[in-house]
């Protein structure tokens, strides 16, 4: 039989258990399009900042698909650079499509900086660099 000063220890051991499990686990860490668990150092981070509140994707496919939603909400779109692994302007940068670069979810665009872009897909075997605004301008099913 478990004694009465046993009890209010192991609840408050789970209790503190419980609020640890959820406190690190806080929505900043997750992808806002497909929940993912984000990695801050994953060369794939993107994010937005939609109607003044900056939002984390895992890959730039996450990224594209909630600015396609609200295209007129999103006030700035950043993606990281495959080669500075800097977050860039998503003016400053070009997507690659079908390279040999991979994402943690499959094939991905790949955020190369303007000024590298045709030469990533040379060497990478992707299609030709295209804007932020061609691939919104596309339709997806």
């Amino acid at each position: 039989m478990m004694s009465s000063v046993r009890r209010p220890t192991r609840w408050a051991f789970t209790m503190a258990t419980l609020f640890v499990t959820v406190a690190a686990c806080t929505p900043a860490d997750r992808c806002a399009t497909c929940g993912m668990k984000i990695d801050p150092a994953s060369p794939w981070v993107s994010s937005l900042t939609v109607n003044r509140r900056e939002l984390s994707f895992d890959t730039p496919h996450c990224a594209f698909a909630a600015w396609r939603r609200a295209p007129a909400d999103v006030s700035r779109a950043r993606f990281r650079d495959y080669y500075s692994q800097v977050l860039e302007a998503a003016e400053e940068v070009r997507f690659v499509a079908g390279s040999d670069v991979v994402g943690p979810m499959g094939p991905d665009l790949v955020p190369v900086a303007a000024r590298e872009a045709s030469r990533f897909a040379r060497d990478h075997n992707g299609a030709p660099p295209r804007r932020a605004a061609e691939i919104l301008a596309e339709e997806v099913p």
